[in-house]
């Protein structure tokens, strides 16, 4: 067989290091530092490579130059630190989420009534609350705020004939505006009759004056105190009604995210008067804080960014409940260490925590829409038809029996809602695949 001297001595100054066969093929092949390697590929570029023997040794030595490359990748890969996704916080919203809102409320009203009954004020509906309170939503809504063209559009002059006027969208105000209202027509009512009885003459037939005077002694007879007491009894059967009403599944899912993902904080984000830690024989044990459209007003306005509910039109506008809960969880897990220390020693020295939160609610306007805006992961709680679930009727255009929204407000929480939903990240249909859910969302962190 017939060697080119040439060849040998190419191949010999080039990599002293590796054997040769008779052949020309590496017995072994052995790590080739990059530069020489780079080396070799342009010189093979200038070399005849006709011979068969020479095109073996190219394609030998070009290998050689395909394993360093990817043991160099591979080493740069193992200096990078992993980054595990941790449930740091996840809120809840309650109503029709937890527990079906419509019967919650039917027995709250009834307890209304009943507390009017029991100071004197009877034959009042439980039904009636609810009316008065649209009755009320309307004069104080952002549409309707000149209140039919009594003043200049401020609401401030039907704020000074009626000082106990509203001044907010609020239900805890316009509720016990109702009750007020409810206590004052019941004793207009009575002392309209008990002076036609006296005068012996037809309540229609009483003249404008005394109707007036009727008027002023109702409402100077009311008392704050009884007011707040009747409101207190409304404000207790709701959740105690909670309570008895939650979903099924509802303890069990979320006791099992607690055990899925340790310490992660658990909050409540509401825009009404709901609150677990009130409900003592079931939610509040599993709850950290809660956070309150209504609770946490005053803190807000003096923050300047409160908006009143029923003026927002956009997501952006509900951030601020949603930022205020965030800074809780955060709080509340930096309390513990979450962030900065291993769970029990099991985490890597190298290993990096991104803190993330879910939210879940059934309303796409309020909980997607103005979570997403914040930063959060949502799920959005579509439940099967048995749970009950009604307050989703607003985003097909209808009108729930117990809301107290104008046909304008409805408008426009139904155009939020389908603004938001291209921001649902995943839906379920009862309340048992939460926990799944949240661990593929964990697990698809990256992938939005």
């Amino acid at each position: 067989m017939r060697v080119y001297s040439a060849t040998i001595a190419l191949v010999a100054s080039l990599s002293p290091q590796i054997p040769f066969s008779s052949g020309f093929v590496p017995s072994r092949v052995v790590d080739t530092p990059p530069t020489r390697v780079n080396n070799i590929q342009r010189q093979l570029q200038h070399y005849n490579t006709k011979d068969p023997r020479r095109s073996r040794l190219r394609r030998v030595l070009c290998s050689t130059s395909t394993e360093e490359n990817e043991t160099t990748s591979a080493a740069s890969a193992s200096t990078i630190k992993k980054k595990k996704k941790k449930l740091g916080l996840i809120t809840f919203d309650l109503d029709d989420t937890l527990y079906p809102i419509a019967p919650v409320l039917d027995e709250a009203n009834a307890a209304f009534s009943a507390a009017m009954s029991n100071f004197g004020y009877v034959d009042i509906e439980p039904s009636d609350i609810v009316e008065t309170g649209k009755e009320i939503r309307a004069q104080v809504s952002p549409d309707n705020s000149n209140n039919g063209g009594v003043d200049d559009g401020s609401g401030s002059a039907a704020q000074a004939a009626d000082p106990l006027r509203p001044t907010t969208v609020n239900h805890k105000e316009i509720r016990m505006a109702a009750i007020r209202k409810e206590m004052e027509q019941f004793i207009l009512r009575t002392k309209l009759e008990q002076t036609a009885e006296d005068w012996a003459t037809e309540v229609e037939s009483l003249t404008a004056p005394v109707r007036k005077s009727a008027e002023k002694w109702a409402r100077t007879t009311v008392h704050s105190s009884v007011v707040q007491a009747v409101y207190n009894a409304w404000e207790m059967e709701r959740h105690h009604a909670a309570e008895r009403h939650l979903f099924p599944e509802a303890i069990t899912a979320i006791k099992q995210i607690q055990s899925d993902h340790k310490n992660v904080i658990i909050g409540a984000v509401t825009d009404g008067s709901a609150n677990p830690m009130l409900m003592v024989f079931s939610l509040m044990p599993l709850f950290d804080f809660t956070v309150s459209w209504e609770d946490d007003l005053d803190m807000v306005q003096q923050m300047e960014q409160f908006q009143e509910l029923g003026s927002v039109d956009k997501s952006d506008g509900l951030s601020w409940i949603y930022r205020l809960a965030v800074e809780r969880g955060k709080e509340m897990s930096m309390l513990t260490d979450e962030i900065k220390k291993k769970d029990d020693g099991e985490e890597d020295a190298d290993e990096e925590i991104e803190w993330c939160w879910v939210h879940v609610g059934d309303d796409l306007a309020y909980d997607v829409g103005g979570s997403a805006t914040t930063g959060a992961k949502t799920v959005l709680v579509e439940l099967a038809p048995e749970y009950g679930q009604t307050a989703r009727l607003r985003t097909e255009g209808k009108m729930p029996s117990w809301t107290t929204e104008t046909e304008e407000l409805l408008k426009n929480h139904r155009e939020m809602s389908i603004n938001a939903l291209d921001k649902v990240d995943a839906k379920i249909t009862h309340l048992s695949q939460l926990p799944e859910v949240i661990n593929e969302l964990m697990n698809g962190e990256d992938d939005k």
